[in-house]
């Protein structure tokens, strides 16, 4: 059967891949996508619906899909405030989670951060964590929550602390490859390709949260399914 995905962040670091992968894949024949601005992208498969997403809750129809990819984000900068910053990373995913729920979503993936932790005392991680808190009292069919530290990749605005740890990974990573290394920086395209390998090959139901090395074991499992499909 041809699945029906939503994307919600579509032109961020992750969902720009996300949203490739999933028009890439064939396993979805439509990909809706509830975006604040036009996309430079067309394709068959793909509906987009440019929006305020204070808008959000008057689209539920938008989430009658059977997988919803959630990769909304913002920075404490570009927010311009505590409040808006949590009205973007905290309010507005957990109203997407709660209109995937009522729409019967099978499954639920959600980008977070390695340090979410609702009770920190660290404002970007405690809204993380709440945010993920909030989520997992839903009980969605499935619920995955990917976890990942820096990200790599070219964004159209530029992180300085994203980039000072891309540069000390690419010196210490040789050295901790023997560990679990959940706080290492990560390819963006690695947590979008995990993303949907999730979606595609992981478990029907519960609440995983994914981290370094899953992102490799689901990218690898997505990549090699896909260039199986692209052969036949």
């Amino acid at each position: 059967m041809t699945r029906k995905a939503l994307v919600l962040g579509a032109t961020g670091l992750v969902g720009r891949v996300c949203l490739n992968n999933l028009l890439e894949s064939e396993e979805y024949g439509q990909v809706e996508v509830l975006s604040r601005r036009p996309l430079e992208l067309t394709h068959p498969k793909l509906h987009v619906r440019v929006l305020d997403l204070d808008e959000l809750e008057a689209n539920q129809a938008a989430f009658e899909v059977d997988d919803v990819f959630c990769c909304l984000g913002t920075t404490m900068k570009k927010a311009g405030s505590r409040q808006a910053f949590r009205h973007v990373d905290h309010d507005l995913v957990v109203l997407a989670g709660k209109m995937a729920r009522q729409a019967g979503v099978q499954r639920f993936l959600v980008v977070s951060a390695i340090n979410a932790n609702a009770r920190s005392p660290f404002f970007y991680a405690r809204v993380k964590g709440q945010m993920e808190r909030e989520l997992s009292k839903m009980e969605l069919p499935l619920l995955a929550i990917l976890q990942p530290s820096l990200l790599r990749g070219e964004r159209e605005d530029k992180r300085p602390a994203e980039d000072w740890g891309n540069i000390l990974n690419r010196i210490v990573e040789p050295l901790t490859r023997w560990t679990d290394a959940h706080w290492l920086p990560v390819d963006a395209s690695k947590v979008a390709d995990a993303m949907v390998g999730m979606a595609l090959m992981g478990p029907e139901t519960g609440l995983y949260k994914l981290r370094y090395r899953d992102f490799l074991v689901f990218a690898g499992k997505f990549r090699n399914r896909h260039a199986a499909g692209s052969a036949d």
